[in-house]
């Protein structure tokens, strides 16, 4: 591990916001860490020079310094991310597994590697003495200089966000290095809202909030729908997300697809492919999970990158992001396909909407945190034995709200889901695939959807609660109908698709 007995001055501490430490921090204390997992494909493991792998950990953490951080205090009101300005021995961060080969279902094989490496993560990591990432080979069990070598770049999210972590992923596969920014500490303290943190929002925004967040799902059903207010499903689950294993799927949409959907796309007013695939998901859970059974909307949040180096942000690591929210509202089968993807295409490209997330997360800041008995807390924790493995009582009231939400029957909170779009950034130096994903998480939404693109097309990754909100059967019906309105979009580029076509098509 890193020096735990050098002088005081050789290490450094900066305070985690609240924001981050509220949704990342207390989850990882009540067992609901939230990992982020690069995985890159390569033919073989003579494709990847793995001595310099192992010098570049090194080289990293160098430019990199929050690679090289933990978390102190972290049961307290007042976590930190305590600095260790020497690096983690590589053989902290490398560590090897085998895989069995499925020749006959590569993309089989590839998914069940992939899961290994996010679940691996969880059982080791320890906020104050372990890496907060690490790096995983994972080659054949039999004749593995023939076989796919598979790298695992697994971080926790308290350090990094996704974009951040496919750039670190091309960073330790890549030849060279020496263009890249050197990030200095003090930049992470500027990260995320960083110095706004404790600014209030506009009062406006405060009276908004309470009204819609508080007031509004409280008033009769006839003065909601005269308001146009739409709830989000779910309003109840039927078993709680503490008794729900969280599980991971992944939909590939080939490259041809990918080309063909931006091309029509455009025909509809939507120039990128983000609004597109956004709407065709929502539409399939919408299709499985609502259609005919209840009143109401999928509602979901998107997490926008708004970092800028030439503004002095961290090029890699941390992140400033914001939120934008976005509803389907009151679907019927009249809907149609491309209106609501120009809706979302507007709402996600709208400075406004950037600027109301900001002001959401100034929100959350308001509610002020204290310290709790865990003899005495009302909601019953995860066992301590599973992973990760800990004591998971309340030790703060934020860490209690949290144990509440995982002991409900209505834990979302007026919201459907987590759509994090990457985009298209390319393949790493020599790889042939990769994915970006994230762990369940059992304080999280009902589904937690991510996306990338590169060379190979789209690569979709859902996580969620199975037997929570959704199960695994209803997933991978709403995955089928997810690629089902892809495909049916692609083959009649000029059709102004209602929702109700779509959904007969699947």
């Amino acid at each position: 591990m890193a020096p735990d007995d050098g002088l005081a001055e050789e290490r450094g501490e900066s305070p985690l916001y609240e924001w981050t430490r509220r949704l990342l921090v207390n989850n990882r204390s009540v067992g609901s860490p939230s990992t982020i997992n690069i995985m890159l494909t390569f033919p073989n493991p003579s494709s990847l020079d793995l001595s310099r792998l192992t010098k570049r950990i090194d080289e990293l953490q160098q430019l990199w310094p929050l690679l090289s951080a933990t978390v102190a205090d972290q049961r307290t009101t007042k976590p930190k991310f305590r600095y260790n300005y020497s690096s983690w021995p590589a053989d902290q961060i490398l560590s090897s597994k085998t895989y069995e080969t499925n020749p006959d279902n590569p993309t089989e094989e590839r998914d069940t590697v992939y899961e290994m490496a996010l679940r691996q993560f969880q059982v080791k990591i320890s906020y104050d003495s372990d890496p907060l990432w690490g790096v995983t080979l994972f080659r054949a069990s039999s004749d593995p200089e023939n076989q796919r070598l598979y790298i695992a770049l697994t971080l926790d999210h308290v350090i990094i966000d996704g974009r951040g972590a496919v750039k670190l992923a091309k960073a330790l596969v890549a030849t060279d290095v020496s263009h890249l920014a050197r990030e200095d500490i003090e930049l992470y303290d500027k990260a995320g809202i960083g110095a706004g943190a404790e600014e209030l929002p506009p009062y406006s925004v405060i009276a908004a909030t309470i009204f819609r967040v508080i007031l509004v799902p409280r008033l009769p059903d006839v003065v909601k729908r005269w308001l146009g207010y739409v709830p989000a499903w779910p309003q109840k689950i039927t078993q709680l997300t503490i008794n729900s294993p969280w599980k991971s799927s992944i939909v590939d949409v080939p490259a041809s697809l990918t080309l063909k959907l931006k091309e029509v796309g455009k025909k509809h007013g939507v120039a990128t492919l983000n609004p597109t695939f956004h709407t065709a998901w929502v539409l399939a859970v919408w299709a499985v999970f609502i259609d005919g059974k209840s009143d109401e909307a999928v509602r979901d949040c998107s997490i926008k990158d708004l970092r800028d180096v030439s503004k002095g942000d961290p090029y890699c690591m941390s992140g400033r992001p914001t939120i934008y929210m976005w509803s389907t509202g009151r679907l019927t089968d009249k809907s149609r396909f491309w209106d609501l993807a120009q809706a979302y295409s507007h709402v996600s490209t709208d400075p406004q909407a950037a600027l109301d997330g900001l002001n959401m997360m100034k929100m959350v800041n308001m509610i002020k945190d204290g310290p709790a008995n865990p003899e005495e807390c009302k909601y019953r924790a995860p066992d301590s034995d599973s992973l990760p493995a800990g004591d998971k009582r309340a030790y703060t009231l934020g860490e209690e709200e949290a144990l509440k939400k995982i002991n409900s029957i209505s834990p979302f909170q007026g919201m459907s889901g987590t759509w994090s779009n990457l985009s298209y950034l390319g393949l790493p130096e020599g790889a042939t695939d990769m994915i970006f994903g994230v762990s369940g998480n059992d304080t999280g939404t009902a589904f937690n959807t991510c996306l990338v693109g590169h060379e190979g097309g789209a690569r979709i990754q859902n996580a969620y609660s199975d037997g929570a909100a959704m199960a695994e059967d209803g997933v991978k019906r709403a995955e089928k109908v997810f690629l089902d309105i892809l495909n049916s979009i692609s083959e009649e580029e000029e059709k102004d698709w209602t929702v109700g076509d779509l959904v007969k098509k699947s």
